[in-house]
């Protein structure tokens, strides 16, 4: 069946497995595209966006993502865990005569909420969306990191990494994004069981390597050309990637290296009938992307943890998560979660709700704990609610939202992305769709301007010296201008979140200098859009493999053999993937890749 998408107008696909899935949970079928969908989910989550404001318990000053001019009270984690209030006192009945959704926003409003999503760290305290972790700054979407700076993204296990995206069981790595399982690697992609080397991409089980990619089980190789260990080091010590001018130069030579090789269609790793990119052990998997353990679901990102299953439509589920729709940060087994919102620790049969844990039973509830049968936060009998809920659902029906831009929103729809509490440049909508402001207000969604800075640079990109051994302790105390921000002009030439200054804090310093690393010119916010721009994006396109024959259809890669599924004819295979067809790479599909890498 086509439908035209009521956000951005574009003609999408529901096919007969999505009906199935939908008639199997008893909601209509979706009125968005899948990647507005998934656009309207990240607007409600901000992981990085912090600020200082006050307990509204306690009165301590506290890190949050809420901004203290937003119409939240927010309490600290100590007071909002605590027994000193109960979010049932904030409970309304519910009205008819009013929108859901309307009704929805206004307790949300009222409903204290968490600073941060901190739990059981030490030490790590301007983290968020982490857990027991120790020692960490600036970290976010991490869990079981130690001795870690400015990492973020489903990033598991790691110790003493720093500019990391996407990591898991590494230790001393340094700007490397979806790497898995190295020790000493630096400026790296989508490279596993490495160690001791610099500018892999797309390289398995090597040591001691200089700019690579697609190498396997290789050592003392440079530009993907192979050194005797004497030769190696000369060569390293020669390039001296302490410092900045040289590494600059150095990553020209590797940017040319990687345009002149092959790249594999997409990433999929023990999987069985999965469609997407860098999914791990799963099957029966649709255009699912960043996804480990997952079965049987579609239309997902960011997936950690393993165990999702039977799921649509959802971003950041963990952990066992089953059955879920339309919904964000769901997991610890939760089961039948709907169009809802941070609901972890064994929650069940759960609709438009926020932030709820070990409930069952709820429609409509706001930062609820251990409770079942209410609706908009008012406690009910089980006969009283199973009443009204199909009252409720008829309701929206008959009397939807309406946003400011005419979108229509009744039940089988999520929230409303104008009743998000954050801006869409504070969200993870920004990193993976990022708009301007003028387009972001276009499509009737909110957005902050940069808060004017109350320091003064006391020290400028130009001025840094260029290599690591010259730069000594008195910099731990300079505010240094981000290469982003233009002083003259006073504003910044991204649009990445720049803080158009930063700091090096002392174990950051003592980092740079046991890995002979330059110090960075970039704030961390910057550096981070950097990586995140390294990555495809989560959407596929329809190609045919490149592979012409003997060479590539461009020209430049020129294959190392004749591969045995087609000669020397061009390759017939089609297949999806994340590469936009107008993108430089290379891309060639399974088989004929294989031939050339494996």
């Amino acid at each position: 069946m086509s439908k035209y998408c009521q956000n951005c107008q574009n003609e999408f696909i529901i096919e007969s497995d999505d009906f199935e899935f939908y008639n199997k949970i008893n909601v209509p079928p979706p009125t968005f595209c899948p990647e507005c969908r998934m656009v309207r989910k990240m607007m409600f989550r901000n992981e990085r966006t912090l600020y200082k404001r006050k307990c509204g318990l306690c009165g301590e000053n506290i890190i949050s993502i809420y901004q203290s001019e937003s119409p939240y009270t927010v309490y600290c984690h100590k007071c909002w865990w605590s027994d000193k209030w109960d979010p049932i006192d904030y409970g309304k009945n519910y009205d008819f005569n009013k929108s859901f959704f309307e009704q929805w926003n206004e307790l949300n409003k009222k409903v204290p909420k968490i600073a941060l999503w901190n739990n059981k760290s030490v030490n790590s305290d301007y983290c968020n969306q982490s857990v027991e972790n120790k020692n960490c700054y600036m970290c976010f979407s991490i869990a079981y990191c130690e001795d870690c700076a400015y990492i973020s993204t489903n990033t598991m296990y790691n110790k003493n990494c720093i500019d990391t995206y996407r990591a898991s069981r590494n230790e001393l790595c340094y700007e490397t994004i979806n790497c898995f399982g190295c020790y000493n690697l630096k400026f790296s992609q989508d490279s596993e069981n490495c160690l001791n080397s610099s500018f892999l991409n797309r390289c398995k089980n090597c040591s001691n390597c200089l700019g690579g990619i697609n190498l396997r089980n290789k050592s003392y190789f440079l530009l993907n050309k192979e050194l005797g260990k004497k030769d190696f080091d000369q060569a390293l010590r020669e390039i001296d990637l302490g410092s900045f001018n040289n590494l600059f130069k150095f990553k020209e030579k590797v940017n040319e290296l990687y345009s002149k090789n092959v790249y594999k269609f997409c990433d999929l790793s023990k999987c069985v009938n999965v469609s997407g990119d860098v999914v791990r052990n799963s099957r029966n998997a649709k255009h699912c992307f960043y996804a480990y353990d997952v079965e049987d679901s579609k239309y997902l990102a960011l997936i950690a943890n393993g165990g999702t299953k039977d799921c649509y439509d959802s971003t950041h589920t963990y952990k066992g998560a089953e059955r879920v729709y339309e919904s964000s940060s769901v997991g610890d087994g939760a089961k039948n979660i709907f169009f809802s919102l941070t609901i972890i620790f064994s929650n069940y049969d759960i609709y438009y709700s926020f932030n709820c844990n070990n409930c069952s039973n709820l429609f409509g509830c706001v930062d609820l704990k251990h409770k079942q049968y209410c609706i908009l936060n008012k406690q009910y009998a089980k006969e009283q609610y199973e009443e009204l809920i199909p009252k409720i659902i008829e309701h929206m029906n008959k009397m939807p939202y309406t946003d400011k831009k005419g979108r229509i929103y009744g039940y089988g729809e999520f929230f409303p992305p104008e009743l998000s509490p954050f801006a869409y440049n504070e969200t993870i909508a920004q990193e993976y769709f990022p708009l301007t402001k003028e387009q972001a207000i276009e499509q009737g969604y909110n957005w902050k301007d940069p808060e004017t800075k109350n320091y003064r640079i006391t020290l400028k990109t130009e001025q840094i010296p260029d290599h690591i051994k010259d730069i000594d302790d008195s910099i731990i105390d300079q505010v240094i201008q981000c290469s982003h921000y233009d002083l003259n002009k006073q504003q910044t030439t991204c649009n990445e979140q720049c803080s158009t200054a930063f700091k090096i804090i002392p174990k950051e310093l003592e980092f740079y200098r046991k890995m002979n690393l330059p110090v960075p010119r970039l704030c961390p916010n910057c550096r981070h859009y950097q990586r995140v721009k390294q990555r495809n994006p989560l959407k596929l396109w329809h190609r045919q493999c490149q592979c012409a024959g003997k060479q590539s259809d461009n020209k430049i890669y020129t294959n190392t053999i004749t591969h045995t599924h087609h000669g020397t004819e061009h390759c017939p295979s089609e297949f999806e993937t994340t590469y936009a067809p107008e993108r430089q790479e290379i891309v060639y599909c399974e088989k004929c890749y294989q031939e050339e890498v494996a």
